[in-house]
């Protein structure tokens, strides 16, 4: 069952008990007021005891002890009470209803949100008959023993289910709607959460493991130092912290003093005590911090950065200025990963945005700014309302249907002498079936109910029909227009405020009374006029009353579809995530961290061409790993010329050649298909020369160059390769070749 069913089915039982109260309290008391029973101690004890069972079964069921011992005792309650009617109703041949017979109905009116229909039918079948024996007893043969009652209420139960049936089932589709869009949402949610999360983990290696392995395959490292065995275990534990999701609030000062002491600049701070964001803002922040004093570090030639930290209504600002070297930000290339990406796509994942300032000797100013507010989710309360108020709609349609065809119809045709006019009763019966059928095909339309022409039409035909019965026959069965006209009212009123629907309905009925008491005659007393009126205006106010909780159900169903489906979210994002830092993790532990664990430790030297050779290396392939997630056009040729890069920086000339057409590389078959020309790169001693040729389907690297032996690795993912030793020289060539 959904959540927005399950709403709808508590709600639902909280309106039908609520509504029986209100009803038998307010029928009960009013013909106590009204009438004088044959037995007024008796009816006062009747009276005061159906109150309180009612009162007491109602808040038995909200608790949730909804069980059959409790439906089969407000069974028997009921049957009770319609057995007493010898003692609690007068026989009056003008009657037209009684308290019993408005208690017994709105109780089995309302058992449809409380029992599935075996027990509804079984129940309901046992309080007519109970009343009808109480009526027996109580006026042999007389007003109160009337088939007509045994059959109208039969039908109002019959409508109240297939009403119950519509909404409920509105409920079910609207949830099977919902759940579709949150499958989609949660997917996309997910697939979104895992490429965030890839960048970042990127960003982050390319900002600790990657810069820690560069400078010493660099040479810029050549002895142990402890900072540098501190850097590694930090390393170590960003590339395996498997928790990917940041929750609660960080303060985002304390994060950024921590980043900064791990820098030998002096930092100068103009900044508040402490800022509480979001942890993943406030993580997001400071490694972008990171990214920029690390840069400093690098390129800036200064020992001095100025950090600056302000919080505004919109979001939260962070400003890192030196007086160094400078630099053109015009000239750097657009697959540049520290500018690009550890700056501008971190910022940008969380909404926000990274600029730079800078000139050739003019210092450098990094701005990150990071949103506070969150886009808005949209709800799902539309869906739900449209889908409650389309379910409700049909249903008050077969009801109008049902009562102007099945119990309207056969008055008009056995009735002729209740008339003075038949021609004209028709031509109202018509009006309103024509209304009931206009509403019907807008509903179908899903289009809006034209309220204020059709409610003339219905109420022109009410004037007509009660205009049309002679005097004597008014108020009675005959005048078939008196209550059943208030059905069309609720049609076209559904979506209105119940103040609105209750003010039409009541000026229907009133205008029917002031006809009725303009010519002195009617079939009914005035006690049987108020509960003949009470019994319908009671069912058709309830209809409006669901309509207006439907409204109010429809927000705080999608409030709590919207809290569920962020909780199965978080939880499935938190789960791939897991996986996937568990799985990077593996690729990196048999290269990168026994590399980062023998610096830890001190079992590695820097200054060892061996460990500097295999650093660099690990760095290139690092580097690759964060080409292979780039929205550059052309990851391989931008992979390698970075690789090319950072070996002349070492001194070592390369030669680079590229022709032909390329197809696009699987990731996979780009990381086996680069992997050699990598190494070779990292470790090249002399002059190197790199090519890489596309023939259509098919890709070549090449490299030769005097560099550490290629390790031995088997072909796969569309790639094969082959090596071949020349004096000193490795001739190292990978092929791709498109499946067939």
């Amino acid at each position: 069952m959904g959540a927005v069913e399950e709403s709808l089915l508590r709600q639902g039982l909280r309106y039908a008990l609520g509504l029986r109260l209100i009803v038998v309290a307010l029928s009960s008391t009013a013909s106590l007021l009204l009438t004088e029973a044959p037995r007024q101690g008796v009816t006062v004890a009747v009276v005061a005891g159906l109150n309180g069972w009612n009162l007491w079964y109602a808040r038995e069921l909200l608790r949730g002890t909804r069980t059959a011992g409790w439906i089969v005792a407000d069974i028997a309650v009921m049957c009770a009470v319609c057995l007493t009617q010898l003692w609690t109703v007068r026989s009056d041949p003008r009657g037209g209803g009684t308290w019993v017979l408005i208690a017994m109905v709105i109780t089995v009116v309302t058992y449809a949100w409380q029992m599935p229909w075996p027990a509804l039918a079984a129940g309901t079948s046992a309080i007519i008959a109970a009343h009808y024996a109480g009526a027996m007893i109580a006026d042999p043969g007389g007003w109160l023993v009337s088939e007509a009652v045994v059959a109208w209420t039969a039908a109002e139960v019959a409508l109240s289910w297939a009403l119950y049936r519509f909404v409920r089932r509105s409920a079910r589709t609207a949830d099977r709607t919902i759940e579709r869009g949150q499958e989609m949402r949660r997917t996309a949610a997910v697939a979104t959460a895992r490429r965030a999360d890839e960048r970042e983990y990127l960003a982050a290696l390319h900002d600790t493991a990657s810069v820690t392995l560069l400078m010493i395959g660099n040479g810029v490292l050549t002895e142990r130092e402890a900072w540098l065995a501190e850097q590694a275990r930090r390393d170590l534990r960003e590339i395996g912290r498997s928790d990917a999701g940041h929750h609660g609030e960080l303060d985002l000062i304390g994060l950024l003093r921590e980043v900064a002491a791990q820098t030998p600049l002096r930092v100068s701070w103009r900044t508040p005590e402490s800022l509480a964001l979001p942890a993943v803002d406030a993580v997001s922040l400071s490694r972008g911090v990171r990214e920029a004093l690390t840069n400093v570090v690098r390129h800036a030639g200064v020992d001095h950065a100025e950090i600056s930290v302000r919080r505004d209504a919109a979001g939260v600002t962070v400003d890192i200025a030196d007086e160094g070297a400078g630099f053109d930000p015009g000239l750097v290339a657009p697959d540049r990963h520290g500018v690009t990406r550890s700056l501008r796509e971190r910022m940008a994942r969380r909404g926000g945005e990274a600029r730079i300032v800078s000139s050739p000797g003019g210092g450098t100013t990094v701005t990150l700014r990071c949103p506070l507010s969150e886009p808005e989710v949209p709800g799902d309360e539309g869906l739900i309302a449209a889908g409650f108020q389309r379910g409700l709609r049909w249903a008050v349609v077969l009801v109008s249907l049902a009562i102007l065809v099945l119990l309207d119809l056969p008055h008009l045709l056995t009735g002729r002498e209740a008339y003075t006019q038949l021609g004209a009763q028709f031509a109202a019966w018509a009006g309103l079936l024509g209304t009931t059928l206009v509403a019907a095909v807008a509903t179908w339309r899903d289009r809006p109910v034209k309220r204020w022409p059709l409610l003339a039409v219905v109420l022109v035909c009410s004037v007509v029909a009660t205009a049309t019965v002679r005097p004597e026959y008014r108020l009675g069965p005959a005048h078939w227009s008196e209550g059943d006209a208030g059905w069309q009212v609720v049609l076209i009123l559904l979506d209105s405020r119940v103040a609105v629907l209750a003010a039409v309905l009541g000026a229907q009925y009133l205008l029917t009374f002031a006809q009725a008491a303009a010519d002195g005659q009617a079939a009914l007393s005035v006690a049987g006029v108020v509960n003949a009126t009470w019994l319908v205006l009671a069912f058709q106010l309830a209809v409006g009353m669901i309509a207006a909780v439907l409204r109010g159900l429809a927000v705080s169903s999608a409030q709590v579809v919207r809290a569920a489906e962020q909780l199965r979210t978080s939880e499935e994002v938190a789960r791939q995530l897991h996986r996937d830092r568990e799985r990077r993790y593996a690729d990196l532990a048999t290269t990168a961290v026994p590399l980062l664990e023998g610096l830890a430790d001190g079992k590695l030297d820097p200054a060892e061409q061996a460990v500097r050779e295999e650093c660099a290396a690990e760095a290139a392939r690092m580097r690759r790993l964060l080409t292979e997630y780039s929205t550059v056009p052309d990851p391989l040729v931008s992979e390698l010329r970075a690789c090319i890069e950072r070996a002349e920086r070492r001194g070592t000339p390369v030669s680079f050649a590229e022709y032909g057409t390329r197809p696009e590389l699987p990731p996979r078959a780009l990381r086996r298909l680069t992997e050699p020309a990598v190494e070779a790169l990292a470790t090249a001693r002399g002059k190197v020369r790199l090519t890489i040729a596309g023939t259509g389907d098919a890709v070549t690297v090449s490299v030769i160059a005097r560099c550490a032996p290629p390790p031995e690795v088997p072909d796969g993912d569309g790639v094969r390769r082959s090596t071949v030793l020349d004096g000193d020289r490795w001739w190292i060539q990978s092929v791709w070749r498109e499946a067939p």
